[in-house]
């Protein structure tokens, strides 16, 4: 296996995969979990992993994972506990629209898996108190507070980067800044995800995502049913 040669195959399991340039893209395939046959063949080659638009909740057997710099789960359905291995090597990690609710604990398993992280996204969580979820600037500020206290070498935190200003706020009052633990409701059922034209979908993506590409990390092509081109932009790309 090269990194520049583009792979397709369905998988011992039937899943749709992509392997191009050290990008493993795993999306849309309806995976409860992460199953270790995935490392065992793209471990050791894969330096991008996303495995948007599944229905995972716990994200296990990374371990084969130790090259990667930039992981996606965006659109899950993670939970606030996670077991994420030690990488050194990650700094970018995107959560966005999952199930996450306490800030605290989630923060902490992030903490010890991470310490190199410097971009963190996710928006649309229970326990991201931004305008997604009716709360004010304010809540929203102290959540940042808190994020940076914990992540200190963190450059990016959801749409926004960090100034110097607040990254010093945040180590003097982000310890006391964590929001309460949302109320948790019956889950809804799910938002259908397109119409009949797949419209609905590209409009929902684009909004979440792309609109965030302006301040992004790296340049990588986005593979899969929703894919939008380069996922990640620089600005000096714009």
């Amino acid at each position: 296996m090269t990194e520049d040669s583009p792979q397709q195959d369905k998988g011992d399991e039937g899943y749709e995969i992509v392997f191009k340039g050290g990008l493993l893209s795993i999306i849309d395939q309806n995976l409860t979990d992460f199953s270790p046959s995935f490392g065992e063949k793209y471990g050791t080659h894969t330096k991008q992993l996303d495995l948007s638009y599944n229905n995972i909740m716990q994200i296990t057997h990374l371990q084969r994972f130790e090259k990667i710099n930039q992981l996606v789960l965006d659109n899950n359905q993670l939970q606030s506990k996670q077991e994420f291995p030690k990488n050194n090597n990650l700094q970018t990690l995107w959560v966005n629209n999952n199930e996450i609710a306490d800030l605290r604990e989630f923060i902490e398993c992030v903490r010890k898996a991470y310490p190199n992280l410097t971009y963190l996204s996710m928006m649309k969580n229970p326990a991201c108190p931004n305008y997604f979820v009716g709360k004010d600037a304010e809540d929203y500020q102290r959540y940042r507070y808190f994020v940076l206290h914990k992540l200190r070498k963190l450059k990016f935190l959801d749409a926004t980067p960090v100034n110097e200003k607040e990254r010093k706020e945040a180590i003097r009052v982000g310890e006391y800044m964590v929001p309460a633990k949302p109320v948790v409701k019956a889950t809804s059922p799910p938002i259908e995800r397109e119409t009949a034209g797949g419209a609905h979908e590209e409009e929902t993506h684009q909004g979440e995502i792309k609109g965030k590409a302006r301040i992004g990390v790296a340049s990588y092509v986005y593979y899969g049913k929703h894919s939008e081109g380069n996922r990640f932009i620089m600005n000096n790309d714009l």
